[in-house]
């Protein structure tokens, strides 16, 4: 972990997204395809669209709605 951290530091490591800023979504941790238009932010917390359409079509009681209002609970409070 050491090593990575020092090629970084002395650019030896050369990546694609050097110098941009891309979100990474609270829920899934993936970076969305649009980058910063293809989601929603709250309280600094994005949510990809992906997880967005789950999030709106998701049962009341559900699994994945007590999911959502669990991680929307932990950014309020």
């Amino acid at each position: 972990m050491m090593e990575i951290i020092k090629e970084k530091v002395e650019g030896k490591i050369n990546t694609s997204h050097e110098g941009k800023v891309l979100p990474v979504c609270y829920r899934c941790a993936q970076v969305p395809k649009k980058g910063l238009y293809d989601g929603f932010r709250v309280q600094g917390m994005f949510f990809c669209s992906d997880c967005q359409e789950e999030l709106f079509t998701a049962e009341q009681g559900s699994p994945e709605y007590q999911e959502f209002m669990f991680l929307i609970k932990g950014i309020f409070y």
